[in-house]
């Protein structure tokens, strides 16, 4: 980056040497800035990483000239340089420059200070260093594929093994047959987990068509009752079956409601129509009466208008409430089909549910049978690769690292998950038999 101050004239050029000046107090912050993201590069490790041979580096150094207000860059010390065997950078201008056993701080002070040197500059120029690939990581022993690798920051143990082909023998005919093999094991045992998912299922689907309020699980889950997954499939079929039993409780409580509250309403409606009744029966009566005393003529005929209009609204009432009566009976009706329907429904689900685990428990023995199968046939060709799979885990062999420390090698035994750093020899070997000596007695 350069950095050019602009000439002005007249007036113009005070506010620009103002600017100047304040350019000048942000520069050391921007170099600061600069040599911060180089000290923690985005491939960088930790801090304190301490190079070695094989690292590249990428190196830029800047100088600031307070004369000409510029930032000048050292285009022929700009670039990506590699660590020699010899643990040096060989850089244009100031020559070798040691970097194996330092930090990146340490080796730009280091390429500042030469330069300085070398040049004859008053002040020491800013230089920025940051890995770009790191040196290689080996791996050796009983693995797939063993050799140099490129290390990646973050690299555990576990992962290196990945890269150089697993854990085992090197022959590629019992690889392959080992690999078959674990397979259909993990194939073997994923199905078994299913079927105890799936009779757990079958338990509760059995508990519900029997209207059971617990679920009676086989002894193949129950002897398991100890295990987690186990416990936990049990656990959840068992509140599953609580759920629906909740749910259908709800429909079945809420149409009862309803219903009682349809037959209360009959009730009313019966009553009101024996009240009805016999006040047609007055109003007949009254009827009558004022028709004999109309003939006798005693009365007005407007009577006998106002005792039928009385007679004909109160039968009017009555059949409303006939009306209204047969309706509530058909609503009751409705709410006991309705309670079946409720029962019918959780029943066809629960009869589905049962025909698709059988569907599900006879494909699982297939594919059960088919990964044995597969085994036995293995078995049959290659024992020992086979008994080997059997037998060998990674916890049966031992992984060991040789790691160099400020020039001292260290032999680190390791685990899974532990860190590679570059440069380390990852070694993958069984334990040694202890052979144990001693006399007759």
């Amino acid at each position: 980056m350069r950095l050019n101050l602009i000439a002005l004239s007249g007036e113009g050029c005070a506010a620009a040497m103002r600017l100047a000046r304040q350019f000048r107090k942000l520069v050391p912050l921007m170099f600061a800035m600069m040599m911060g993201a180089a000290v923690h590069p985005n491939l960088a490790l930790a801090e304190g990483y301490v190079l070695g041979v094989q690292d590249t580096l990428k190196i830029r150094v800047f100088e600031w000239r307070p004369t000409t207000g510029t930032a000048f860059e050292w285009v022929p010390l700009t670039g990506e340089f590699v660590i020699s065997p010899g643990g040096n950078l060989s850089l244009p201008i100031i020559g070798a420059v040691p970097a194996a056993g330092k930090t990146l701080e340490q080796v730009a002070d280091a390429i500042g200070e030469k330069l300085q040197s070398q040049v004859g500059l008053q002040k020491r120029p800013n230089a920025s260093v940051e890995v770009v690939a790191y040196r290689p990581f080996f791996v050796n022993g009983l693995v797939g594929q063993p050799g140099k690798y490129n290390y990646i920051p973050g690299l555990t143990v576990v992962q290196a093994l990945s890269m150089a082909g697993g854990v085992g023998p090197m022959d590629s005919n019992v690889i392959s047959i080992q690999r078959d093999a674990l397979i259909s094991s993990g194939d073997i045992r994923t199905l078994a987990e299913e079927r105890l998912g799936l009779l757990a299922r079958q338990a509760r689907v059995e508990a519900a068509l029997a209207n059971a309020a617990s679920v009676a699980f086989p002894p193949e889950l129950t002897k398991l009752g100890t295990d987690p997954v186990v416990a936990r499939m049990m656990t959840d079929q068992q509140a599953l079956l609580d759920t629906q039993l909740s749910s259908m409780q709800a429909e079945l409580d809420a149409l009862s409601q309803a219903r009682v509250l349809a037959l209360n309403q009959v009730e009313s409606l019966k009553s009101k129509a024996d009240s009805l009744s016999k006040q047609i029966e007055l109003a007949n009566k009254d009827v009558g009466s004022v028709n004999k005393l109309i003939a006798q003529g005693l009365t007005v005929s407007s009577r006998e208008l106002a005792a039928n209009q009385n007679l004909a609204e109160l039968e009017g009432r009555n059949l409303d409430v006939a009306l209204a009566t047969l309706k509530t009976q058909q609503d009751i009706t409705k709410f006991d089909q309705d309670t079946k329907e409720v029962h019918n429904r959780y029943r066809v689900a629960a009869l589905t549910e049962a025909t698709n685990l059988r569907d599900q428990l006879i494909t699982n023995a297939e594919k059960a049978k088919t990964a044995q199968s597969l085994i036995n046939n293995l078995e049959a060709r290659a024992p020992a690769a086979i008994a080997a799979v059997e037998g060998e885990h990674p916890s049966d062999f031992v992984m060991t690292v040789n790691r160099n420390e400020n020039g001292v090698v260290h032999n680190l035994t390791v685990d899974a998950n532990d860190l590679i750093v570059p440069g380390d020899v990852l070694t993958v070997e069984r334990p040694r038999k202890e052979t144990s000596t001693g006399g007759n007695g």
